[in-house]
C-alpha cells in the first residue's frame, strides 16, 4: 500500500521500502492504463485531423483542376495514412488499457490472498476494503473470485451488521471442532463407563 511517501505491507502493515520489489495495489496497472488513454486520444486526433486535411486538400485541388485526378492523388494517401496510424494508435491504447486493469486486477487478488492468509480468521469485504482502501464492491468481487477458487474450503456468515464474511479456513476449522466434539464425547463415555465398574 503506496500513501503519499509511506510504503507499507497491504497485509500485516509493516513498513517497507519504496522501491521493493513487490508492486503496490496503488499504482498497479497505472502506466499501463495511462499510456492507452494517450494512445487512444492520440489516434482519435490523427483520424479526425488527418481525415480532415484530407479531405479539404481534395476539396482544394479537384476546385483548381476539375477535369484531373490531382486531388484524389494527395488526398487519398493521406486519408489511408490517417486511418492506418489512427487505428492502430486506437487499437494499441484498447490493448494497453486492458492489460493495466487485468495487471491491476491481479495485483489486487495477490493483496487480498496475503491479508486472507496473515488473518487466518473470518473477514469481510469492509475490513479489506478499509486496509487497501478499495471501493467495497470491488473487494467482495475479488473476495468471490477467491472463493470460488478455493471453492471447498471457504464458508460464508453474516456478522451482526449484515455484512458477508468469508472464512477460507472454515472448512478445517469446522472439522477440527467435530473431531474436538468427538474426541471429548468419546472421553466422557469411557469417564462414564469407568465410574459404572468403580460402583
Amino acid at each position: 500500500m503506496l500513501t503519499g511517501l509511506e510504503s507499507r505491507c497491504a497485509a500485516c502493515g509493516a513498513p517497507r521500502s519504496l522501491l521493493a520489489a513487490a508492486p503496490t495495489v496503488s499504482l498497479a496497472g497505472q502506466p499501463s492504463r495511462l499510456g492507452g488513454a494517450a494512445a487512444s486520444i492520440a489516434g482519435t486526433a490523427v483520424l479526425v485531423l488527418g481525415l480532415s486535411l484530407s479531405g479539404g486538400v481534395w476539396l482544394l485541388l479537384q476546385s483548381i483542376w476539375p477535369a484531373h485526378a490531382v486531388g484524389w492523388a494527395f488526398a487519398l494517401p493521406m486519408a489511408v495514412a490517417s486511418l492506418f496510424f489512427g487505428l492502430l494508435l486506437l487499437l494499441g491504447g484498447s490493448r494497453l488499457r486492458k492489460h493495466g486493469s487485468a495487471r491491476q486486477q491481479a495485483v489486487q487478488l495477490d493483496a487480498v490472498k496475503s491479508m486472507v492468509a496473515h488473518r487466518r480468521a473470518p473477514i469481510s469485504a469492509y475490513e479489506i476494503a478499509g486496509s487497501l482502501k478499495l471501493p467495497e464492491a470491488q473487494v467482495d468481487a475479488l473476495l468471490t473470485q477467491l472463493a470460488r477458487e478455493q471453492a471447498t474450503a471457504v464458508t460464508l456468515d453474516v456478522d451482526a451488521e449484515g455484512r458477508i464474511v468469508y472464512d477460507f479456513e472454515g472448512e478445517d476449522r469446522r472439522f477440527r471442532v467435530l473431531e474436538e466434539q468427538e474426541v471429548r464425547e468419546q472421553s466422557e463415555v469411557v469417564a462414564e463407563r469407568t465410574q459404572e465398574r468403580r460402583k
